[in-house]
């Protein structure tokens, strides 16, 4: 009998569990399988879906985005043109983007491979996104965050050129879709060459023409694989990298990053193969140091040049200015402004110890009003000084973008150069340049809760009776503050106005110390105020352009004489003129022959200093040219105690100035209205001749001179017994003398009793500035 392992029923068990496992694994396999089937359909769907949701959505959103048929079509930017009057050049102006294109074939590989390595190393691989950085973008969008970077190369190209640099979702889906279509249309050298053309490289400059140009003053093509590697550093933060920046090792150090990816990682390309440098050339590239351009563009009138292109961009708008090639002919004579910028520069060398910083000069023509020539600074390029150029600070990190201070166009106190305005003022109400100020200490009240005023001289001396011609010539404080007190202070803020002044706005600043420089105004301004002098009342704007045409030569605007607006009387204009031209009537102050003199010229002149020596200026003019000098320092600190007006500071930059323009030229003098005529009066009193005291002859328009003597005389009949006025009885006994008295009388009322404080301190023993007030008392005794 045989032993089996297995019973009958166990055989049957077995059979049928198998039979189950079998079973079960099939029908495993079934659901296995209606499920791959579920997914794979439901994949195609969505696939299918979003194929069809890309097509609308490239149907829907196509039509509205920029046409990537542009990048061909595309005007080039083209750089405005500033000359000066005689056609030579100043500046092109390229605004934010300085750009000269370049060829694929131009740029030198080690930049291409720079490039590549740094901002898109599969470039050649791709098809203009990456989908991860697309997924990234969404997904942090969604979460709230900000739309991270990570852009393809063709990406930036569109970013660039088509859309706006707004960081957006929608901007992103436009981004997308243009990438693909630019992927579509142009082979990968034409997107890397509109890359390399269109990339911000710091400051002005856009494409890597410009930037080799400017920081290395080289073509594409000849760049070093060092130079190569900080250029293609630059786009990422152009501002911050750029080697004119506040930490120029931020760009060497983005340097070694890229050289640092180009040794490491490289890119693809599209032969599939990975292109590195070696580790010789990494090496090699590190140690040679970087020597970049100096940042001083091609300028010439650097501070006119800005002032031009400010002009342009309020009226053309700042775009067409620096894309729309104008050819913009300018007022300016480069000849003459080399010459003013050398004698600032001179001059304030040597000015040096007297703590003078900085200066600016304008110079005009009256009969045109052309701006001839405008040093803003003494170096618009110097370095580090603050009066220099101030790179980095921009926003660009480039100087052309930060221009030292223009202080022909800041606003500074100008001392007493704005007293003539006061004094034409005062003329046109009818007073006389003869008019007799009392140069006394005076105290003008200013009202409830203010202290007086109680201005004084800069020498602190004061001379008594002075005539206008005097007060002015000799810039004596106490008449000036007077004469703005008679005029008022309205009435000479609309005067200024009128003559061209646009900072005096705000009237509740100012009180009677504006007419001592209380009140800020522009060198630029004040010397076109000397011009409608020089020009007989008549104001024209200052004028800085002549021409401006488009590429193609259609004249847009040209200048033409339209004669000017008369804003003040010819002949209160030729009596100012003829004052500041009078080196006698300013000798007291200045002495004889002072640098306020031009020898062989009639020149016109009047200087400022305000206080604390924190502002000197000086203004001068003739029929042919008139001139403004300012000199202190940019931030208002106060200059040398020891400068002194018409011998240091501004004056003798003004005077080599004058002297260098007149020197080939005729002396002419201001034109005499015919109805100014000449007439002797008396020295003291400005009034007709009086017995035999002094005399000179004064100008006036005719109508306006003295028909009477001055009631300052006096000849009083007097009792010999007491002094006093002769009464009836001190004539019957014949005792009674005539005599001569001088009773000072004030501007004013109201300053009578600080001109009789004054006439006791100067003659006390002097009865002749005392007559009596009270009738003689003869034969009573007191």
């Amino acid at each position: 009998m045989y032993n089996f392992p297995y019973s009958i029923m166990e055989k049957r068990s077995f059979r049928e569990r198998l039979i189950k496992r079998l079973y079960l694994n099939r029908a495993r396999k079934r659901k296995i399988l209606v499920y791959s089937t579920f997914i794979a359909t439901s994949s195609f769907f969505l696939l299918i879906i979003g194929i069809v949701g890309m097509f609308i959505l490239f149907a829907v959103i196509s039509p509205f985005l920029p046409n990537p048929n542009r990048l061909r079509q595309r005007n080039t930017e083209l750089s405005t043109r500033i000359t000066d009057k005689n056609g030579k050049t100043l500046f092109e102006v390229y605004g934010e983007k300085n750009r000269t294109l370049a060829k694929f074939s131009e740029v030198s590989p080690n930049l291409i491979n720079a490039t590549l390595a740094t901002e898109d190393s599969t470039f050649y691989e791709h098809k203009g996104f990456y989908l991860v950085g697309i997924v990234r973008a969404v997904f942090n969008r969604l979460r709230g965050q900000g739309l991270q970077g990570g852009s393809t190369i063709t990406q930036q190209v569109v970013k660039n050129t088509l859309l706006s640099q707004e960081r957006t979702l929608w901007r992103k889906v436009k981004e997308f879709i243009l990438s693909l279509e630019i992927e579509n249309k142009y082979t990968k050298e034409e997107i890397l060459q509109l890359y390399l053309n269109e990339s911000p490289y710091g400051g002005q400059n856009y494409g890597v023409y410009t930037a080799s140009a400017s920081y290395f003053s080289k073509k594409p093509s000849e760049l070093t694989l060092a130079e190569a590697a900080y250029l293609a550093g630059l786009p990422q933060r152009p501002t911050y990298y750029s080697p004119y920046s506040s930490d120029p090792k931020a760009g060497v150090n983005r340097q070694r990053t890229v050289l640092k990816l180009m040794r490491e990682k490289g890119w693809v390309g599209s032969d599939r193969k990975r292109y590195t440098i070696t580790e010789e050339e990494y090496n090699k590239a590190l140690a040679e140091e970087l020597t970049f351009s100096s940042i001083t563009r091609s300028i010439h009138a650097p501070h006119f040049v800005f002032y031009v292109r400010s002009l342009l961009a309020e009226k053309y708008g700042q775009d067409f200015v620096e894309t729309g090639g104008l050819q913009v002919t300018t007022s300016l004579d480069l000849e003459l402004q080399e010459t003013a910028e050398r004698i600032v520069a001179e001059e304030l060398e040597k000015a040096k110890g007297l703590r003078v910083g900085n200066g600016s000069l304008v110079a005009i023509d009256p009969k045109t009003g052309y701006i001839l020539a405008m040093v803003g600074s003494k170096d618009f390029f110097s370095d580090p000084e603050p009066e220099g150029c101030n790179p980095g600070t921009t926003g660009e990190g480039s100087c052309v973008f930060e221009p030292s201070v223009n202080t022909a166009l800041s606003e500074r106190q100008p001392g007493s150069s704005i007293k003539p305005i006061t004094y034409a003022a005062l003329l046109s109400k009818g007073y006389t340049v003869a008019f007799p100020f009392l140069d006394v200490p005076t105290t003008f009240p200013l009202g409830e809760g203010y202290p007086d005023y109680k201005p004084v001289n800069y020498d602190g001396k004061f001379r008594g009776p002075t005539s206008l011609r005097n007060a002015l010539g000799n810039s004596i404080n106490i008449p000036a503050v007077k004469a703005l007190k008679i005029v008022t202070l309205p009435a000479m803020l609309e005067f200024a106005h009128n003559l061209g002044i646009t900072t005096l706005r705000d009237y509740s600043r100012y009180g009677l110390s504006l007419t001592l420089g209380g009140g800020e105004t522009k060198v630029l301004e004040l010397t076109n105020v000397f011009a409608t002098f020089a020009r007989g009342g008549i104001y024209r704007d200052p004028v800085a352009i002549l021409e401006v045409k488009d590429s193609q030569g259609n004249v847009f605007e040209k200048w033409r004489d339209t004669g000017g607006k008369k804003v003040l009387d010819e002949e209160v204009s030729y009596l100012i003129s003829d004052i500041l031209a009078d080196d006698g009537a300013r000798s007291e102050v200045f002495g004889p022959g002072s640098l306020l003199n031009i020898p062989a010229h009639h020149v016109a002149v009047k200087t400022g200093t305000t206080d604390d020596k924190r502002d000197n200026h000086t203004y001068g003019y003739t029929p042919v040219i008139a001139v403004g000098v300012w000199v202190g320092n940019n931030n208002n600190s106060p200059m040398h105690p020891s400068l002194a007006s018409g011998i240091t500071g501004a004056s003798p930059i003004w005077n080599r100035f004058m002297k260098e323009y007149l020197k080939d030229k005729p002396d002419e003098w201001f034109k005499k209205p015919s109805n100014i005529v000449e007439v002797e009066i008396d020295k003291l009193t400005g009034m007709l001749p009086y017995s035999d005291y002094k005399t000179r002859v004064e100008k006036f328009v005719e109508g306006s001179q003295p028909t009477t003597r001055s009631p300052w005389y006096l000849k009083l009949e007097i009792c010999k017994e007491d002094g006093r006025i002769a009464n009836d009885a001190c004539r019957e006994d014949d005792k009674t003398k005539t005599k001569n008295y001088i009773k000072i009388q004030a501007e004013l009322p109201e300053w009578q009793e600080y001109v009789d404080i004054w006439v006791k301190e100067k003659y006390d023993d002097e009865d002749e500035y005392f007559p009596p007030t009270k009738k003689s008392k003869y034969p009573d005794e007191d």
